[in-house]
């Protein structure tokens, strides 16, 4: 017994003695400059903490010890490892349970650790200063020796820098050039109580004569930028901070060819002026883009004109002098008339590369370059609810994850107790035609103009939307719930744009023929920007020659992404219905839903904002059913 007993105490003493030996260490990762840029995806990716200490993630199969945790939903990742005191080590954070090229990449970092337990303070991935929201300048670089080529004139015109901290364009900074005749490298440091380390600064160069008039940089490529805008960002730390860029990440590497030309710019206004937004008599369309300073200062640059043979048309071609070729231009269409509430801009409905949802053109240096015709808004004239015509339109979201802060922490929480649920419009054509008022003027105040409610008590929100013609189907929009008397919106905190937008349309059997009552697929709240869907099938595509049988073809190509076409046939005239479901049975999409006469015709489906998979279309007329596989693959 008295051996048992020593056995005891000597396992006590070795358990108290390896204890001793042991501190923990807090690691903290700021993820949000990784997620903002897409490189870190929280759903789906791991973030792991390899060092000294575990011996690099070399000890498989159990590498659980390394994988951090972000418990409160604020994007900084944590892990708290037990280590030898008053020892030095070497480690990173890491992408992943392996070595995948996802690991930080400059190299590792270094902790000294003493005789107790400590916290490190939280840095960003990818940078080697830790923050603790001290005041911390930033200077801002950029190059703009490849765009001096072309259309930047460093004799006649200024750069500048504009972002969350100068409130945009309104107050943007002036940069300086030190060494003029010798390089075209501007830089200023903005060094202000307003900016501290942990802060995230959002951010563009411009150039021109001032702010307001002038060019925005889009950068196609690069690491830094994210969003729909593509706007640079950049996580600031204790200390010095700068950053150098090149205008667009242009660095020279490709020759700059340039080139002179013409756009032919060509807006339809029928529908503004059906819908009483537009009166061709007093008022002017003009067109405002990045190679006229986004105004109306040059009107042989911007005023278009109405076309004698087709009224409904408004046309401009514009000159581009000593442009690049290939460049990419955005712009939008201005329309003067009083009671178009969003002060002339249209809020583009198609499809779009940019959260501004500006239109998108390629400058390819040609005298007879021509755009296709545009769609004021992008409104379809077959898109358009005739006078005397009801159509109703349910929408419906899932508030679960607004229960759940955001990964910001500075929204507040729906509380389903208290708070109301809104269905929010954000397009100025909406708002113009109902006779609401849009306050860009003074920062936008959304209409609340149908309240949700959750009868079933299960977190999904519903509403029916009355539309009353002369009206139009499309709809971009955002949820948003009142907390405290303030509505709270759907989209990235405090800078909620139309690019944290739903795009929809009601379902149409034809031109102006439209199914009531519709219901919206339902949608669930998300606090990064919303998905963007596909317009309406505006036409079945008719097809030569007489079936004398039922056929369903295989979709082409196959696999797709993210178009493809589906032929049918149908020999005698009768309802027709093609729809596609994803592997579960649900219901995805309507493509054909509408009486329609004997003879052959195609369609596309649109899958770019689909997952990856497989899906079936069935089609079904009279008596004749038929479904086929296709693959999406992305």
């Amino acid at each position: 017994m008295r051996k048992v007993f020593l056995l005891f105490c000597l396992m006590l003493l070795t358990v108290a003695t390896v204890n001793a030996q042991t501190v923990n260490v807090t690691f903290q990762a700021d993820m949000r400059v990784a997620m903002a840029t897409g490189y870190f995806d929280p759903a789906t990716d791991t973030l792991t903490c390899p060092g000294d200490f575990n011996n690099w993630l070399n000890t498989p199969p159990d590498n659980t010890e390394k994988i951090m945790t972000d418990d409160n939903n604020d994007s900084v990742y944590t892990i708290t490892i037990a280590v030898t005191p008053n020892s030095t080590y070497g480690y990173k954070f890491n992408i992943g349970m392996g070595w995948d090229g996802k690991d930080e990449n400059q190299g590792n970092r270094s902790v000294d650790v003493g005789a107790s337990d400590m916290t490190l303070d939280p840095c960003f991935f990818n940078n080697y200063t830790p923050y603790t929201g001290i005041q911390s300048p930033v200077t801002f670089n950029v190059d703009m020796s490849v765009i001096a080529q072309s259309t930047f004139d460093p004799s006649t015109q200024h750069v500048y820098v504009a972002g969350n901290f100068t409130n945009w364009g309104t107050d943007a900074i002036e940069m300086t050039n030190d060494n003029p005749g010798v390089d075209t490298i501007y830089s200023v440091t903005v060094d202000v109580d307003s900016v501290l380390s942990g802060d995230l600064l959002i951010y563009k160069f411009i150039y021109g004569s001032d702010p307001s008039s002038g060019s925005w940089e889009y950068p196609e490529k690069g690491d830094d930028w994210f969003g729909n805008d593509h706007n640079r960002i950049i996580g600031v730390v204790d200390g010095s901070n700068s950053v150098s860029w090149y205008w667009n990440n242009d660095d020279g590497s490709e020759p700059v060819v340039t080139g002179d030309g013409n756009i032919f710019f060509d807006v339809d206004m029928s529908v503004a002026e059906e819908l009483g937004v537009f009166n061709p008599d007093k008022d002017s369309v003009q067109i405002r883009g990045d190679f006229n300073g986004w105004n109306a200062s040059d009107p042989p640059r911007s005023l278009l004109n109405q076309d004698a043979a087709d009224p409904d048309h408004w046309y401009l071609d514009v000159s581009f002098t000593n442009y690049i070729l290939n460049s990419l231009h955005r712009y939008k269409f201005f329309n003067t008339d009083t009671n178009y509430t969003n002060t002339g801009w249209e809020v583009y409905l198609g499809p779009t590369d940019n959260g501004d949802r500006n239109r998108v053109v390629t400058f390819e240096g040609s005298d007879t370059q021509t755009q296709p015709l545009a769609y004021f808004e992008g409104v379809h004239p077959d898109w358009v609810i005739p006078s005397g015509t009801t159509v109703e339109c349910t929408f419906s979201v899932d508030m679960t994850n607004a229960t759940i802060a955001d990964t910001q922490g500075t929204k507040a929480v729906f509380n389903p107790a208290t708070d109301t649920v809104y269905w929010v419009p954000r397009n100025p054509l909406f708002y113009a035609v109902h006779g609401l008022v849009w306050t860009a003027a003074s920062g936008f105040v959304p209409a609340r103009i149908l309240e949700l409610t959750d009868p079933d008590q299960d977190m999904v929100y519903t509403g029916t939307l009355t539309l009353n013609g002369p009206d139009f189907n499309g709809f971009l929009y955002n949820y948003g719930f009142t907390s405290g008397g303030t509505l709270v919106q759907e989209g990235k905190q405090g800078d909620i744009t139309q690019g944290d937008a739903r795009v929809r349309f009601i379902g149409q059997t034809g031109a102006r023929m439209f199914v009531s009552p519709w219901n919206m697929p339902q949608d669930v709240w998300d606090n990064n920007p919303g998905p963007e869907e596909e317009g309406p099938v505006l036409s079945v595509r008719d097809l030569p020659g007489n079936p004398i049988k039922y056929s369903l073809s295989q979709n082409y190509p196959n696999p797709f992404n993210p178009t493809t076409m589906i032929r049918f046939s149908i020999p005698e005239a009768g309802q027709v219905t093609l729809k596609v479901y994803n592997l579960l049975g649900e219901e995805v999409a309507t493509l054909v839903n509408k009486e329609m006469k004997s003879g052959s015709y195609e369609v596309d489906f649109k899958g770019a904002n689909y997952s990856s998979g497989i899906y079936l279309y069935t089609i079904t007329a009279n008596n004749y059913t038929a479904t086929k596989k296709m693959i999406l693959l992305k």
